[in-house]
């Protein structure tokens, strides 16, 4: 029987390079062939990608694809089993007005367009809540949110076997910040540990890790390692394959802990001194809007805003009530804990 292949789209960003990895160890998924997407296949990142995943039998392999490209996409997916597919709301260039946001619909659209062409048979999508729902209507500029959510039903509308992974939230890497990348980012659902190298999320300041969230410290959200997390949850849903996890969504996130307890966890972990002192609401949006432009601005506060106030008995976001969760159920994984993260990651501050 040929071996089937999976395709990463994203495959240098923080969850293709974790989906990609995992695949590659993921019992019942040994003879698999992973196909990792990335616009330039001779970066530094595909390299490296490459030289740290590859296995004795080659089963990885590098391909240029982009989402803005509909016909390399068709190429990149060319007789593939599989897809793992993420979109990203920062586009091929600054968001000078909300309505630029709308590169994120077309991406989607194409990524679908040409995994129906290619008879894809599972695709695996990071998507998010319909935030318009989840806040009653009070909150309608979350573009970011809304956008996936309005893929993943494209999705299941017109493609054979839908699975979903509902992620934590992110901002693109900081030493990419201010140009186009290969990195393909997601927003939402708790936070991102690794969004804690980021000022907007911890600082160093006078010798002392500040984490600064614009949060309540009392004010408990769910955290996930966008790397580790998604590539074990989004490896577990291909091995199960569209018999178990057909038309399922699953939340990638940990139990909620309380904004402040990072301090003290941090400390108790590493033995370096640390705080929760949030900033402002208005610092945090001007901080984000600033590096990925005007347009982006009401969007990323209105996000943090609705954090703030979103029930605490909810999950992924305010969207979901715990029981409505198949993870544990279905695929036998939580994701990582802060604790978890920094013993995994010896992560020592910003």
């Amino acid at each position: 029987m040929q071996p089937r292949t999976i395709v990463v789209l994203g495959a240098t960003g923080h969850q293709g390079s974790g989906v990609v990895e995992c695949l590659l160890r993921e019992p019942g998924l040994e003879t698999c062939l992973v196909r990792a997407v990335t616009r330039d296949i001779k970066s530094p990142a595909a390299r490296q990608l490459l030289q740290d995943y590859q296995t004795p039998d080659g089963r990885l392999s590098l391909v240029t694809g982009d989402v803005y490209d509909p016909e390399s996409l068709q190429n990149a997916f060319s007789g593939a089993y599989g897809v793992f597919a993420v979109t990203s709301e920062r586009g091929p260039k600054r968001i000078d007005t909300e309505d630029d946001m709308k590169h994120e619909l077309q991406a989607g659209l194409n990524i679908i367009s040409a995994a129906k062409l290619c008879e894809i048979q599972h695709f695996v999508f990071s998507s998010l809540p319909n935030m318009k729902q989840v806040t009653g209507g009070r909150f309608e500029k979350l573009f970011h949110m809304d956008h996936k959510y309005i893929i993943e039903q494209w999705a299941k509308r017109d493609l054979a076997a839908v699975t979903c992974l509902i992620p934590g939230y992110s901002i693109p890497r900081q030493s990419n910040f201010l140009h186009a990348t290969n990195v393909y980012v997601n927003y939402l659902t708790g936070f991102f540990l690794t969004n804690l190298n980021w000022p907007q999320y911890c600082r160093r300041e006078n010798g002392i890790v500040r984490f600064c969230p614009p949060l309540p410290g009392d004010k408990s959200v769910q955290w996930l390692d966008p790397v580790y997390d998604m590539g074990i949850f989004a490896a577990r849903a291909f091995a199960l394959g569209v018999s178990k996890t057909k038309n399922k969504n699953y939340v990638v996130a940990a139990p909620k802990m309380r904004m402040q307890d990072l301090a003290t966890i941090f400390t108790r972990i590493t033995g370096h001194q640390a705080i929760y002192s949030p900033t402002t609401l208005d610092e945090w949006a001007d901080t984000v809007s600033e590096a990925l432009g005007p347009g982006f601005k009401e969007d990323i506060r209105q996000m943090m805003e609705w954090a703030s106030i979103m029930p605490d008995d909810k999950i992924c976001y305010g969207a979901l009530d715990p029981t409505e969760d198949p993870s544990w159920d279905d695929l036998g994984l939580s994701a990582s804990s802060f604790e978890d993260w920094l013993k995994r990651s010896g992560w020592t501050g910003p």
